[in-house]
């Protein structure tokens, strides 16, 4: 008896294991599924960004996890710097800052699935007429759809990972429609969308499918085209924005304040010059990946 009262005290206070990541974003889980309601689309976005291997809930809960870790590190760094300062402004400034990083956090971390999913959009619609021009030529010359559509899972970038994909589902036991029908609900190319489900109506229809491919890879061209000249349009008033902000308006300002010390006998610091330049370049910066953002990709 006395044996087992020691081996028992010895379970009781041996060393517990460290807390992992995993068990934080478990302890999470509750907190996650009352929120969960905020981001109605975060599955389907997980989704259509390959990060299905993730559940809504859990990678919410790994979102709250690492916006909590960014707030409360604030949070401790300014309380921190408030002790040693002695400035109980920071105090307020860690009890505003903590809470609002943190909501931030957690919004910009819930959102990054769809922005990875629109970039994924960009880069297949770059090469998916390419592709289904590729297709169309072995569909003419007598090919079937399905070899066919194995001659382009590679060479094509994410378009080639998605006929693989198709590819793999019909070698597992799918049917081409099956298949082609899972890739639409999995893809978020409004473009690769409209362009299978033609080719999935002239399947069930027993139309010609070379016809359908044929008219798919012009009208995704000419929207091509048209989606540069629209660009084109819209660098004008971006142009002159920069011209207005980065060129004449810090020129004239600094002409004005070397003027105006002149009258009045004001100082013009260091300060304030280096003030405008870092003004510039983060101006500059922002407006380059503007610039980037809107630039359609289309392969040349």
């Amino acid at each position: 008896m006395v044996d087992r009262a020691e081996d028992s005290d010895t379970d009781d206070t041996g060393p517990h294991p460290p807390v992992t990541k995993a068990d934080i974003e478990e302890a999470l889980l509750p907190l996650a599924e009352q929120m969960i309601s905020l981001f109605p689309n975060l599955q389907r976005d997980l989704i259509q960004a390959k990060m299905e291997d993730h559940e809504d809930v859990e990678y919410l809960a790994s979102c709250i996890m690492k916006a909590g870790a960014l707030g409360l590190t604030v949070l401790l760094l300014l309380v921190f710097f408030g002790i040693t300062e002695g400035n109980a402004t920071l105090y307020w400034y860690a009890i505003i800052l903590g809470p609002v990083l943190f909501g931030f956090g957690v919004f910009t971390l819930a959102k990054r699935p769809r922005i990875k999913a629109k970039k994924r959009t960009r880069l297949l619609e770059k090469e998916l007429p390419y592709a289904l021009r590729h297709v169309l030529i072995e569909v003419d010359a007598g090919v079937s759809l399905y070899r066919a559509m194995v001659s382009v899972t590679d060479g094509y970038g994410e378009a080639s990972e998605e006929f693989n994909k198709i590819v793999s589902e019909i070698n597992a036991g799918k049917s081409e429609v099956e298949a082609l029908e899972d890739s639409i609900l999995r893809n978020p190319s409004q473009q690769y969308r409209r362009a299978l489900w033609q080719i999935i109506n002239s399947i069930k229809s027993g139309a010609d499918v070379s016809e359908t491919l044929s008219s798919l890879v012009d009208t995704i061209m000419e929207q091509q085209i048209l989606s540069v000249e629209e660009y084109g349009k819209e660098l004008n008033p971006y142009t002159l924005m920069y011209m207005m902000i980065a060129i004449i308006m810090p020129s004239l300002g600094v002409t004005f304040l070397m003027i105006l010390s002149t009258f009045t006998g004001m100082d013009l610091s260091n300060t304030i010059f280096y003030g405008i330049l870092i003004f510039l370049v983060l101006f500059q910066v922002l407006f380059i990946n503007l610039v980037e953002s809107k630039r359609p990709l289309v392969k040349g």
